[in-house]
């Protein structure tokens, strides 16, 4: 006596498993374009990135030299005026010096008369 196997599971498991190959197929390729797209996205966004801080140093290399600039006009300006008082004191003490001259001459001269 022969006995006569059903095969009838063979053929179904081969197509179950090229549409389970299939489907993972599929998924490693959206895998594989998510990591794509996240590079390029990653890649422009870190460019972006550098060029704003590209264009902050430069705001900030100007705002330093304005810096500079406005520091030593008021270091001029501290020196200026800190020779004012000297200066006015100096001008006050010659007038105040001559106008006691000029009054002990006054009072030399009366006293001869």
């Amino acid at each position: 006596m022969m006995v006569q196997i059903d095969n009838n599971f063979g053929p179904t498991n081969n197509k179950r498993k090229v549409i389970l190959g299939g489907l993972f197929l599929g998924l490693s390729m959206i895998c594989i374009i998510m990591t794509i797209m996240f590079l390029y996205v990653s890649h422009a966004a870190n460019q972006r990135v550098n060029q704003i801080r590209a264009d902050y140093r430069e705001v900030a290399d100007r705002r330093d030299a304005q810096v500079e600039q406005l520091s030593t006009q008021v270091n001029n300006l501290q020196r200026k005026l800190d020779l004012l008082p000297d200066r006015t004191a100096s001008k006050t003490a010659d007038k105040v010096k001559e106008v006691v001259k000029s009054d002990e001459a006054n009072m030399i001269s009366s006293e001869r008369k």
